[in-house]
């Protein structure tokens, strides 16, 4: 039985230096104000469309006109709104700043989360940095030398969406909204010297004595430092509670150090139980701390062993579904917090464990992940085309990955990459496994995988088989073929493929309107394919696509921001249609098996752990029902392993026999 184990690396790993030396290769005097400081530089902007290109004569970096330009709210995206809905091209975004002045003298960086795609970024009429096809990954530039702390700063912005050969998503070839703008929240940050690029944590967890370790990699923005003093504190995320503290003098090697710090026992990230826990490191230096990051993180352990996925030691069979951002027409891509919210919510409501994206999303949504517990693949988005890789379109991908990587690290939720989704034809698999392989060496400690959705006819030659997990968008019965009864033979097929390996199915869904039924097949077909998959014990999970009907650029119905494909199970504002339901009974881990009346206070009820997909432990779940006379009850259930019944009498029930399992961040599972 092949038994594959991830375990971390980093590029450079480097052993701990002590040192009584204090470095003298950076300029003290700028930590004159201790530590960081950021300005929120979201709300309102001027905004100019450009379709006749006017802004680079016209010298716009250095003011767009006035009489040309109004006021937007920041995150935007103009393809929501009249008169630009279907717009793709160039727009100018611009805002004054005033900068305290304790600033000055220190570094000054201003970090955009991200603007789709081409982003040309001016202060006081110079540019100081660009962001090329890259539109979903956030970037930093630093404008130390380009500000003023004597009158207000202008900053302007010169976006493009225009369809492109050179970025990914590629030309026209993707499926969803090419909203163009600032789509996400803007800063400015303000920091001593030296200061960090990034903190990385890597951490692991012994599960036999549940002990943990961090591995830590730290990346400093300046390069001629050679040692540095660094403060560490270890906290539970939830009580506040301090783990650990140390302070360390590094040696830094090309603007790198690392270290390992070993904790005691610690409690695992689960979907059911996820556990965080927050580093802060400082950097300590003679005259106070030159800047702070603070960073979340969680201990999980994620395995391959034979066709079986392990989290934490368990097999698990993991229920999940895809959401489309920027699906919403009254938000587009520029999506706000609380919606991200509502989103992520909704998806726990559904039992959700595993969600996948096809494009990098804002650093909010995947802390969210985190802290409701919902493992995610995060995608380079490159879907269907084209088949080769143009030199250019490398360094996108490089590009694109490296940043996805580096600003997404942290995340206990992430535990997949994805390289591709769907790509057919002549490919080049050299590109797959240097694309594959580059991944690999930024971060070894997670999954990386090829999206399929022709393995049953490419078989052994399928790309997907060179990544950890083989993966299928299976539409047979809709988009490959007319007969879904065709699907038991087609599992036949990629059995034969992937030998002894799992099978993650990544997609399945009705689309409409190139599909008919209505949400009525929609309901049929679920049941059908979900009963077919966990039918095949190699099957480790599914994702379902989709939550939402969604915005897409090629939809088949509506105009303008209502250009949609209906291939959810809510509406495009997330309001739920009938198999929303169907899908949340699906994905419980529970099923109720027996309902019987004893007498008139009292019914007996059975449960059952499913033993298919869903298929996994449930720990620190509740029975909850009101009384006759509405008091509230209680009742902790035992641990339950796939499989295993669970049967007890509710005492002065309510006269309708109601009551719902709830799990352990308070979501309801399935009620009665």
């Amino acid at each position: 039985m092949k038994h594959q184990i991830l375990k971390a690396g980093f590029l450079i790993f480097i052993t701990l230096v002590f040192t009584n030396c204090k470095d003298r290769s950076y300029d003290k005097t700028a930590n004159k104000q201790l530590s960081s400081a950021v300005i929120l530089l979201d709300g309102n902007w001027e905004f100019a469309i450009d379709s006749t290109n006017l802004g680079f004569k016209e010298h716009w970096e250095n003011s767009i006109p006035s009489q040309l330009s109004r006021e937007v709210i920041v995150p935007h995206t103009w393809n929501i709104e009249s008169g630009s809905e279907e717009y793709a091209g160039l727009a100018w975004y611009q805002k004054e700043i005033k900068l305290p002045i304790d600033w000055k003298g220190k570094n000054v960086r201003i970090k955009f989360e991200a603007v789709y795609h081409d982003a040309v970024v001016y202060v006081n009429g110079k540019k100081v940095g660009e962001n090329l096809n890259a539109g979903y990954t956030p970037f930093i530039i630093d404008i130390t030398n380009f500000v003023s702390f004597e009158k207000a700063n202008t900053v302007v912005v010169s976006v493009n969406n225009e369809f492109s050969e050179n970025n990914l998503p590629y030309d026209t070839s993707f499926d969803w909204s090419n909203d163009g703008g600032i789509i996400r929240s803007v800063s400015l940050e303000s920091t001593g010297k030296p200061s960090f690029k990034y903190v990385h944590i890597n951490p692991e967890i012994n599960l036999q004595d549940s002990s943990g370790i961090i591995k830590i990699a730290v990346k400093f923005w300046e390069k001629d430092i050679d040692n540095v003093a660094l403060n560490f504190i270890i906290k539970d995320k939830e009580t506040g509670e301090s783990i650990k503290s140390l302070e360390q003098e590094l040696q830094v090697i090309d603007g790198e150090c690392s270290l390992n710090i070993l904790l005691g026992k610690i409690k695992p990230w689960h979907f059911d139980a996820p556990n965080l826990y927050e580093l802060e490191t400082s950097i300590q230096t003679e005259y106070g701390i030159s800047d702070e990051e603070v960073s979340v993180f969680g201990f999980k352990k994620i395995e391959i062993i034979g066709e079986q996925f392990f989290l934490n030691g368990e097999p698990v069979r993991l229920p999940g579904l895809e959401y489309m951002p920027g699906s919403n027409p009254k938000y587009g891509i520029a999506e706000p917090r609380s919606y991200m919210d509502s989103i992520v919510r909704a998806m726990k409501d559904l039992n959700v464990c595993i969600t996948r994206f096809h494009w990098q999303q804002d650093d909010y949504m995947l802390s969210l992940l985190d802290k409701y517990g919902i493992l995610v693949q995060e995608e380079l988005p490159w879907w269907q085309n084209p088949k080769r890789l143009t030199p250019e379109l490398v360094n996108t991908a490089h590009k694109q990955l490296n940043d996805m990587i580096e600003a997404h690290y942290n995340h206990p939720s992430v535990f997949s990459w994805g390289i591709s989704n769907e790509i057919n034809g002549d490919t080049d698999k050299k590109a797959y496994l240097e694309l594959r392989d580059f991944v690999k060496s930024k971060d070894s400690s997670r999954f990386v995988t090829i999206i399929s959705n022709r393995i049953w006819e490419k078989q052994e030659n399928d790309e997907t088989l060179l990544c950890d997990i083989p993966t299928w968008n299976e539409y047979i019965g809709t988009w490959h073929g007319r007969d879904r009864n065709e699907l038991p033979n087609k599992f036949d097929v990629v059995k034969n493929a992937i030998g002894k390996r799992p099978l993650l199915i990544t997609e399945n869904g009705l689309c409409e309107p190139a599909n008919s039924g209505g949400d009525t097949r929609r309901i049929d077909d679920m049941l059908f394919h979900v009963k077919e998959w966990s039918r095949q014990p190699y099957v480790i999970g599914y994702i379902y696509f989709c939550l939402n009907d969604y915005r897409t650029q090629m939809g088949e119905e509506g105009f303008g921001k209502f250009k949609i494909r209906r291939h959810g199970i809510t509406d495009v504002a997330l309001n739920p249609k009938p198999s929303y339901y169907v899908f949340k009974q699906l994905a419980s881990p529970i099923d109720i098996t027996k309902v019987e009346r004893m007498d008139d206070s009292t019914a007996r009820i059975e449960i059952k752990v499913k033993n298919s997909i869903p298929s996994y432990t449930v720990r620190g779940y509740e029975l909850q029902y009101q009384t006759s006379d509405d008091k509230p009850i209680e009742i902790n259930l035992p641990i339950l392993k796939s499989g295993e019944v669970f049967a007890t009498d509710l005492n002065h029930i309510n006269p309708r026999f109601a009551f719902q399992i709830v799990r352990p961040g308070g979501f309801m599972v399935i009620e009665y």
